[in-house]
């Protein structure tokens, strides 16, 4: 049965799959102090997979250091992407890897390649993946030992919180308020933002930085991935700076230093990880809407994190451009974009525009929560951030499984749908005739 799967929908059934798995593993009574409900374990295990960071329980008074470990490997597994982690496993115990196997991880990873170098790629994203982890779990043991947690606790919180913040979720074992008491601590900050930024460049990207001693050329991928990720970037670190700097509940009543790290952290985590040193809840009305509109667009494709993808947005904005310019073709860095990349990128919002409206819409029913938590909570599920109004664990049933839903489709969704309907598509030997349509 599964042979006869296109790769898109294997890759779907492979992340419910986990999903569940890593729902049963968190029933166990080792994963948890007090026990945990089936939908909370499904949620949070949903959450993890999906590299999201929402939590529908208080996560350090629930999980035991069993379950956060077991949280731990299915976000690395999430955030590697389950036909990469499946095809490294096979590797690495010696099994034989199938075509198949190896055209579902190329198109998991995004790898524009032949089929037969997915391998040396895969092996490629798995050494910077550790590597990038690494190097900022070693920064990130100062701040815990200067915050006063022994060695041991310091090495466990900087590895889990490496692995959070590369794979863009927003899970934190620290008690006491979380990461509240380091907004100010400067080794803690620009690790976890490094490695948030660098996650969310995406696979492509980063191989191809890798490379670049080698190739001495980057992709037009890769230049608009950088480039609409730095404006992005700015805007969301002004956007708090500016509407939140004088903000008691927020910024308002810490130092300078302590406001700009704060700034950074919460202008970069909503693309898409999740972290916070400042209580939601207290934010400006403009300033959760810049959030969620960052949280709306997301990361880069084949990266850590969900959104519509940074290159949706930067095709739209190359769109308009030549469209304003009176132009029928359009181009950047010297390169055309296919017509069919552009249609694409208009189902893709349509997708998830549509997806948004109609789950907050039906969380405002079921919940009966008001607009303004009700859409942050959908669109930050979407786009796998995992900040949130303070309502997440106030939800019903119907309202976590909603929630849950959203998050496996904010990974997975977008993307993965339009490549399997492309996969069905068969070829017509007529053409209509063509008529024109008022618009605007």
């Amino acid at each position: 049965m599964f042979r006869r799967l296109s790769a898109p929908r294997l890759i779907a059934i492979g992340f419910a799959a986990f999903m569940g798995l890593g729902t049963l593993l968190l029933k166990l009574p080792a994963s948890t102090h007090e026990g945990i409900s089936w939908v909370n374990a499904l949620f949070v295990a949903v959450s993890a997979v999906s590299v999201t960071g929402l939590s529908s329980v208080d996560y350090p008074s629930t999980f035991t250091t069993f379950g956060s470990t077991v949280i731990m490997l299915l976000v690395q597994v999430g955030g590697l992407g389950i036909m990469t982690f499946a095809t490294l496993g096979a590797v690495l115990v010696g099994r034989r890897v199938g075509f198949r196997d190896l055209l579902a991880a190329r198109q998991e990873i995004g790898n524009v390649d032949s089929p037969r170098n997915t391998l040396r790629l895969i092996g490629q994203i798995a050494w910077i993946t550790l590597l990038v982890e690494a190097l900022g779990a070693i920064v990130l043991v100062v701040g815990f030992i200067r915050g006063g947690f022994g060695y041991g606790d310091s090495l466990f919180q900087a590895v889990f919180h490496a692995i959070m913040a590369f794979c863009n979720a927003g899970f934190t074992t620290l008690p006491n308020r979380g990461l509240f008491p380091y907004a100010g601590d400067p080794a803690v900050n620009s690790a976890l933002i490094t490695l948030i930024i660098l996650g969310g460049l995406g696979f492509p990207v980063l191989v191809n930085l890798y490379r670049y001693q080698q190739v001495r050329r980057l992709t037009l991928h890769s230049k608009l991935v950088l480039v609409t990720t730095a404006a992005l970037i700015l805007i969301g670190v002004l956007s708090v700076a500016l509407l939140e700097w004088g903000n008691p509940g927020t910024l308002g009543d810490h130092t300078s230093e302590t406001r700009l790290w704060m700034s950074l952290l919460q202008g970069v985590t909503p693309r898409t990880a999740g972290f916070s040193t400042v209580d939601y809840a207290q934010m400006r009305e403009p300033t959760l809407f810049v959030q969620m509109g960052l949280m709306f667009v997301g990361t880069a494709p084949s990266s850590t994190g969900g959104g519509v993808k940074v290159t949706t947005l930067a095709i739209l904005v190359l769109l308009l451009l030549s469209q304003a310019q009176g132009q029928e073709e359009v181009s950047a860095f010297g390169r055309r974009v296919p017509t069919q990349l552009m249609q694409k990128v208009l189902v893709v919002l349509s997708l998830s525009a549509l997806l948004v409206i109609v789950a907050t819409l039906a969380l405002m029913i079921s919940d009966g929560l008001r607009l303004l938590p009700a859409i942050f909570e959908i669109t930050s599920a979407f786009g796998t951030v995992g900040l949130s109004l303070n309502v997440t664990p106030e939800l019903t049933a119907f309202g976590k499984l909603l929630v849950a839903g959203v998050m496996l489709l904010g990974r997975v969704g977008p993307i993965t749908l339009i490549l399997a309907l492309s996969a069905r598509q068969k070829g017509r030997g007529y053409v209509y005739p063509r008529e024109d349509i008022a618009i605007g």
